[in-house]
């Protein structure tokens, strides 16, 4: 994989832009140049203030939120507060502010009523099990996957251990993904019995994105999505594409690393495999209010508790 360039110098030029004066050739960067070796400290002589953070995973916050972070983490000795870092899951203050994001999610994604919100910690590549997990009782169901990218590669071969998973293709057979099966070619090639179609609406990798999710099948199986990069960024048709389950970790659009969302339509509750981790429950989390297994208070603050 090409290394991934992590910021960009306000001085130095790291790639020609498409506003660039030919005229001026680039400057050349030196091969020993800590941005293309993943690193986000600058080196010592840059002369640039700002630093861009363009690697995977979580980045900059906006500088107002970044600064209430620093506040509400490290209080003031004469506040007599314990910051956010010390925050306790049990209290009633973090009881506030999980009402609040649970409220505020519920608004700004325009979730409806029919559908359950919980965070849960273990990513993307936790959904990729418990999905099955809770939308397979017995283990023999079959779940079709639409790869079309390295992050649909992976659930499927996660969810090889809980369900028997049929596959619809758009790979090339160097590994590479250009294109997204057709509407035609999906409503072909589904399994009918299938208890779930899943997508990843945004394949980073490969960089194949869904403006707009699929429509409802005419088999009328329900839509499970990985959101995890493209979601709150667009509008999500919950009803009109027959969406069951959608997830989304929070390091891409929204807060930090360390909590994760999925939203889930009730009546696909109380599916799970008797023989799934209990950690892994989707009802149990539910019924627990997202407490069972310890959430992490901070991360769930920034997400919209700010």
């Amino acid at each position: 994989m090409a290394p991934t360039m992590n910021f960009h110098l306000d001085n130095d030029v790291l790639y020609t832009p498409r506003h660039h004066n030919r005229s001026q050739p680039p400057r050349k960067v030196s091969p020993d140049h800590p941005a293309l070796h993943g690193s986000l400290t600058p080196p010592v002589d840059c002369p640039s203030t700002k630093l861009l953070n363009f690697s995977p995973g979580p980045t900059n916050l906006p500088p107002a939120v970044e600064a209430a972070v620093q506040s509400r983490c490290f209080p003031d000795p004469q506040e007599k507060r314990l910051g956010s870092m010390a925050l306790s899951h049990r209290s009633p203050e973090f009881g506030a502010i999980l009402e609040r994001i649970l409220a505020l999610s519920r608004q700004v994604m325009e979730v409806p009523d029919e559908y359950e919100i919980l965070f849960t910690q273990g990513g993307g590549h936790g959904q990729f099990a418990a999905i099955p997990m809770n939308l397979c009782p017995t283990g023999s169901e079959t779940a079709t996957y639409i790869t079309n990218g390295t992050w649909s590669k992976r659930a499927v071969d996660e969810a090889k251990k809980y369900c028997r998973p049929h596959v619809i293709s758009s790979m090339n057979n160097d590994g590479s993904c250009t294109i997204f099966p057709s509407l035609e070619r999906i409503q072909r090639e589904v399994d009918p019995n299938s208890a779930f179609l899943y997508v990843c609406s945004n394949e980073t990798v490969n960089g194949l994105e869904l403006h707009r999710l699929l429509p409802t099948l005419d088999c009328g199986v329900p839509l499970v999505v990985d959101a995890s990069s493209d979601f709150t960024s667009k509008p999500i048709a919950w009803r009109e594409s027959n969406i069951g389950v959608l997830f989304a970790c929070a390091s891409k659009n929204i807060g930090h690393p360390g909590v994760t969302m999925v939203v889930v339509r009730k009546d696909l509750l109380g599916r799970a495999n008797i023989r799934s981790l209990r950690v892994c429950s989707t009802t149990r989390r539910i019924s627990w209010r997202t407490m069972f297994g310890m959430p992490f208070p901070r991360s769930m603050w920034m997400w919209w508790g700010l």
